[in-house]
């Protein structure tokens, strides 16, 4: 699901607005409405009053005596239509409309003290709103309706409700769109830092300005561009790579071109059988070259190993590849020995093969015959250590360093290795969180390269 940050922003910020309306709108027409419709009903039972002093119990009849102008005055409404009713005891009529709904206040329901009650009810097809009196005459009880339609009410309604919308929903829509815009510009950096990126070509990797970006994304401009710092670092070390790569593969085979060509003129069939032998070494010397380039690959820390994790058996993984070692020893008349303790680390155990193979067959390629190549590995504190010390001739302090670049090899060597095996050790130690170097050899004579790798940790 696709997550905008934008989208993101304005919810939240529309919505505390969206609850402040939604709360102020019932609110406000509560506390309007209510003192409106409250002056409607004083105004109605006012009227009623009005009726009081109109009615007289002469000789024990009541008699309401009410001239037609004060009828009028009481009736004349510019809205609603008004009327009343007077009813004597057990609920006689006297006087007004017959028909009116009335109740007797007793009844308890919107009851403004003893004598008043309102409520809503119908008559002659219109809803109107009561107001019912009741007053005690020469010793009888009367009841004083008064009534008028909802007319006035009703638009009060309507026009309190467009009164308190209107300005709440255009509040609504300037709120909004201030928070949209006020969005929008906040987040231009971040639209400058995506155009930056798309005019950027991967030959030219240029840091994003991070002075310019705002406080909060500050920190991952830093970050993106110590990725690029990376990136560019990596693709020059690609292309140095490719590059002695592409000197190192062309030199083995325009040796072996040239002896094809010279083989194709030649008749004798030693000479020929030599060339063949020169050309067969060659396209050995060349896929030895090419496996160490791919082994070299899979060694560079990308992450692609990361599920080949497994506890690894230092001594047992040395016992293993230990027979092709010994045989190449023989051939070259070196005594190969081993000094084993017990070691263990995390890994990829093809990779960390790679890597002490190459030590040993190195140290055995540049030591003189009867020479001696010892194998050592042990557990020392948190780290494993593995070491290849051989009596050969060594590596000069000065070159202690270089001799871990790719394609480096020391001046005046006449070995047939490529350059790469060292630096294939070095890029599996740092894939596996450790280190190799160059030291002094224990009796001063001779090369001991140690692999520094982190033990797994023992259990408790």
């Amino acid at each position: 699901m696709t997550r905008s940050l934008r989208k993101a922003l304005l919810l939240w910020l529309l919505l505390p607005a969206g609850l402040a309306v939604a709360t102020f709108l019932p609110l406000a027409y509560h506390l309007i409405h209510q003192p409106a419709m409250e002056a409607f009903d004083q105004a109605l039972a006012d009227a009623g009053l009005a009726l009081v002093p109109h009615l007289e119990v002469i000789g024990g009849e009541p008699r309401f005596v009410f001239p037609a102008a004060a009828e009028q005055v009481l009736r004349t409404d510019r809205v609603d239509e008004v009327y009343f009713l007077v009813l004597g005891p057990n609920e006689r009529f006297v006087a007004g409309d017959i028909g009116l709904p009335h109740a007797s206040p007793n009844d308890n329901a919107e009851s403004d003290g003893e004598e008043r009650l309102n409520f809503d009810s119908h008559f002659r097809g219109h809803p109107i709103r009561v107001s019912t009196l009741r007053r005690t005459i020469a010793g009888e009880t009367f009841l004083f309706v008064t009534a008028e339609t909802t007319r006035k009410r009703d638009r009060l309604r309507v026009d309190l409700t467009f009164a308190l919308a209107l300005p709440l929903i255009f509040f609504a829509g300037a709120t909004g769109l201030t928070i949209w815009f006020g969005i929008r510009h906040a987040l231009l950096p971040v639209e400058d830092i995506r155009a930056a990126l798309k005019r950027m070509g991967h030959r030219a990797l240029q840091p994003l300005d991070a002075a310019s970006a705002p406080t909060e994304i500050r920190p991952l401009v830093d970050e993106f561009n110590l990725v690029l710092d990376r990136l560019e670092q990596a693709a020059a070390a690609q292309q140095r790579f490719v590059a002695n790569a592409a000197h190192q593969l062309r030199t083995p085979l325009a040796g072996v071109r040239t002896q094809l060509e010279l083989l194709q003129r030649e008749n004798d069939a030693n000479v020929r059988e030599a060339r063949c032998a020169q050309c067969i070494s060659a396209i050995e010397r060349l896929g030895h070259l090419v496996n160490q380039m791919l082994v070299l690959l899979s060694a560079e820390p990308s992450g692609r190993h990361a599920g080949l994790a497994a506890p690894i058996d230092v001594p047992e993984l040395i016992r293993e590849r230990s027979p092709e070692w010994i045989r190449l020893a023989e051939a070259h008349h070196i005594d190969l020995g081993f000094e084993l303790q017990a070691a263990a680390v995390s890994g990829d155990k093809l990779l960390l093969g790679e890597a002490i193979a190459n030590l040993v067959i190195n140290a055995i390629h540049y030591t003189p015959a009867k020479g001696e190549v010892t194998i050592r590995c042990r557990q020392q504190g948190d780290d494993v250590l593995i070491d290849v010390e051989d009596n050969g001739p060594g590596i000069p302090a000065d070159a202690r360093e270089r001799v871990f670049e790719r394609f480096f090899r020391l001046p005046g060597t006449t070995g047939q290795g490529s350059g790469l095996g060292l630096a294939i050790v070095r890029e599996i130690a740092r894939g596996f969180g450790g280190e190799v170097c160059a030291l002094a050899p224990s009796d001063g004579q001779g090369a001991r390269l140690q692999v520094r790798l982190p033990a797994i940790p023992s259990s408790p």
